[in-house]
């Protein structure tokens, strides 16, 4: 994927990190992480890159093994 790269600054946790930080701790710690940071970071930025080309390498068929299977 390319594209240009723009920041984004957010008011307070941005919703991806906290949605990352429940995925990553589970449910309760990771909203006890969030509610912390929150209380030392009042802003955060997001990196947004829209994408202005997207190719998808299979290297099944468009790199094949050099070794037989």
């Amino acid at each position: 994927m390319r594209g240009t790269a723009r920041l984004e600054p957010v008011h307070g946790i941005v919703p991806e990190y906290a949605q990352a930080a429940e995925r990553y701790f589970g449910s309760e710690q990771g909203k006890a992480w969030v509610s912390q940071l929150a209380t030392m970071i009042p802003d955060m930025m997001r990196i947004a890159i829209p994408p202005e080309w997207v190719a998808l390498l299979d290297f099944q068929t468009r790199f094949p093994s050099a070794l037989p299977l």
